[in-house]
């Protein structure tokens, strides 16, 4: 499925009658339609962090990557990469060094089979690369670490690439979708987690009147033909394309 072919619902605006056509969720985690809204909640969630996290004595902020060796099983390998992540923030080295920060999961594809990776943006003091690299080996079996600094006003440019970027095929992309499922593509962690929580959730708007509350056009049409009385919530007046 593309974006040609994706399915939309129309929605009404409540309040001043504007119409959108909202796309529904295809199964495609890497759908261009459908990571726009996600790439658009990461930003927000970010966005919030990056506002409200406390500068911490002698901490400041890298990007690391983490890799391990590619695999056919796209499913296993995403279960090794992020419980050896998990285990990698329990050790002692992480827990001295670090005090939070946030993922998000890469997934491309090359002749030789599948490769899953994480990105992270944490919050931490100079940790020496090979004692880093070493305990990555420890808990993964891998050997890829890269780790940079990074200013805190490109944290959301460099996450939030990764949830757009793919270069699998179509049919790869459903594969891959798959073996995501019940997998976070984007997650805070350590002190970060907290703070993210605390995050107010995002209600869609009308662009035109700035209202939230909206129904499928499909039922206020129905509702009227049945000649269900309509109340004042239900109206909608004047309502049309935008």
């Amino acid at each position: 499925m593309n974006a040609v072919e994706h399915d939309y619902i129309r929605i009404v605006c409540c309040s001043c009658g504007r119409t959108f056509d909202c796309p529904l969720p295809c199964g495609n985690r890497f759908c261009d339609v459908c990571t726009v809204s996600r790439r658009n909640r990461v930003r927000r969630r970010l966005s919030y962090l990056v506002d409200h996290v406390p500068p911490i004595a002698q901490k400041q902020f890298l990007h690391l990557t983490l890799t391990i060796a590619n695999q056919a099983d796209l499913s296993n390998m995403i279960k090794q990469l992020t419980g050896s992540f998990r285990r990698l923030r329990q050790r002692a080295l992480w827990k001295n060094h670090v005090a939070g920060g946030a993922f998000v999961l890469e997934v491309t594809k090359t002749d030789a089979g599948w490769h899953a990776h994480i990105h992270a943006i944490i919050q931490s003091s100079f940790i020496k690369w090979k004692l880093l690299v070493a305990d990555w080996k420890a808990v993964s079996g891998g050997q890829g670490v890269y780790i940079k600094k990074i200013p805190k006003t490109d944290i959301i440019r460099y996450l939030t690439k990764y949830l757009t970027k793919t270069s699998l095929s179509i049919p790869d992309q459903f594969d891959a979708s798959g073996a995501l499922k019940g997998s976070r593509l984007f997650q805070p962690f350590g002190s970060w987690y907290a703070i993210s929580c605390d995050a107010p959730r995002y209600k869609p708007h009308c662009t035109h009147c700035q209202a939230t509350d909206f129904m499928p056009i499909d039922h206020l049409i129905s509702t009227l033909r049945k000649g269900t009385p309509v109340t004042a919530a239900d109206y909608v007046p004047g309502s049309r394309d935008t």
